[in-house]
């Protein structure tokens, strides 16, 4: 996943954006005898140097995080599923080969990976790693990769198979231009949770682009590789001779339920997210 890669989006700083950011700024200097333009440099460059360490970090490092937040560097979640069932030997192997071999021939996804993800928690004595099946896409034509993670767990002789899809954005240099430039006013909200280790900045500056035809693309991406994966599962289920009745129920229930909040359909659901996001994303762009 490339953070930079906005495809056919032209990423860059909007003239608006930086003539009223100035305009802002003289103002506040006036009204405040130069007070606030001593603090906005000050609070401006602590984003700057948070924001491009989160950036580096993110780019060099994709596969941990502090104690919370494990898959923020994919974006965001677009419906997260958990199945159990009950079986004397472990069949991790066979479902993720079913699942791998179903997105390879029904997708154009070609590369199915495991990846281990480190929680680095400070206060843990030894890094806890897990490991999580990932099937990546190409972006879309305007920057958003979506991401396929699916792990295994086990209690006893009870499996459970998880699996979330997660679209992100691109790093928009406007965004970035506004966090840093109106950091006199947003810092309070995101320092405490910054220092505590709660949140990164990187989801800040980081756009799913709004657009109908972006939009599209993106639930299409999701609804597909959640039936994939529902498919390869109930295929290896039967195979193995477990009841894949509930799955089937399940599958039936989500493909129509929204996966995000109240009683609307999925698509719905997936298309709510995406105008959050982008309502976020405007809201940036002051």
């Amino acid at each position: 996943m490339d953070l930079d890669n906005s495809k056919n989006i032209s990423n860059k700083i909007k003239k608006s954006t930086i003539t009223i950011a100035i305009i802002t700024h003289i103002i506040l200097a006036i009204l405040t005898f130069g007070v606030s333009f001593a603090l906005s440099v000050i609070t401006g460059l602590v984003t700057l140097v948070l924001l491009k360490k989160d950036i580096n970090d993110a780019k060099s490092r994709n596969n941990s995080f502090n104690k919370n937040h494990p898959f923020d560097y994919f974006g965001q979640t677009f419906g997260s599923f958990q199945h159990v069932f009950y079986h004397p030997y472990s069949i991790d192997k066979d479902i993720t080969s079913a699942i791998s071999e179903a997105l390879k021939d029904k997708t154009p996804i070609t590369c199915v990976k495991t990846v281990s993800i480190i929680d680095t928690d400070s206060d843990l004595k030894n890094c806890e790693q897990r490991s999580f099946i990932k099937a990546e896409s190409d972006p879309t034509s305007r920057g958003t990769s979506v991401t396929l993670l699916l792990n295994h767990s086990n209690f006893g002789s009870m499996r459970a198979v998880e699996w979330r899809v997660l679209a992100g954005g691109y790093l928009d240099k406007n965004s970035k231009f506004n966090l840093i430039a109106y950091s006199l006013f947003s810092i309070m909200f995101w320092i405490g949770p910054y220092l505590i280790h709660g949140r990164d900045l990187l989801s800040r500056v980081r756009t799913i682009y709004p657009s109908a035809y972006n939009n599209m693309d993106i639930e299409t991406q999701v609804r597909c590789l959640h039936e994939v994966v529902f498919d390869g599962m109930i295929a290896e289920l039967d195979k193995n001779g477990i009841d894949s009745g509930p799955l089937k129920l399940q599958k039936m229930q989500v493909m129509s339920i929204s996966i995000f909040a109240g009683k609307v359909n999925m698509a719905s659901g997936i298309r709510g997210a995406i105008k959050k996001v982008a309502t976020t994303a405007r809201g940036a762009d002051v």
